[in-house]
């Protein structure tokens, strides 16, 4: 099977694909660390058109994410859109967190709803509060993700 036809499932995280969107799933309650970074962003450089494909990554189930994953993923630029789901107020913060990278990223309570903007029919993203307290509209930006492994 290829894998822009079917799931990639890794330790940590399950990958599906469909509709042309990469979706990330964590393992409930996992710190992600710049070794889960590294893993993910090495599989999901597998897949053809990596680098415009828009992902769907969900939160709900991830723990924590360390300062040192938490400024690899703002390092991260990748072209295509990226869509973060979550439930909580906890969710809101992580993504807050990832919301400072450079890539097109936006935040959303419902997975339809991240699929229908991933999809280019649904073109409000979601507020984030900072953990300071300043709220900001993501930035939109384009670039490429790179694993870190690459980078050194």
């Amino acid at each position: 099977m290829r894998p822009d036809e079917g799931d990639t499932i890794e330790k940590d995280f399950t990958i599906t694909q469909d509709a042309g969107i990469a979706e990330v799933l964590w393992r409930p309650g996992i710190v992600i660390g710049p070794a889960e970074l590294d893993v993910l962003a090495n599989t999901i450089t597998h897949a053809p058109r990596w680098r415009s494909r828009p992902l769907l990554i969900h939160l709900d189930l991830v723990r924590h994410i360390t300062p040192d994953a938490r400024q690899m993923l703002v390092a991260y630029h990748h072209a295509g859109p990226i869509a973060l789901t979550g439930s909580d107020p906890v969710d809101r913060v992580l993504a807050a967190f990832i919301a400072q990278s450079r890539s097109h990223t936006r935040y959303f309570a419902r997975t339809c709803d991240a699929r229908d903007w991933l999809s280019g029919g649904h073109p409000a993203g979601r507020r984030i509060g900072l953990v300071d307290g300043v709220s900001q509209q993501f930035p939109a930006m384009q670039g490429v993700l790179v694993p870190a492994s690459a980078e050194r």
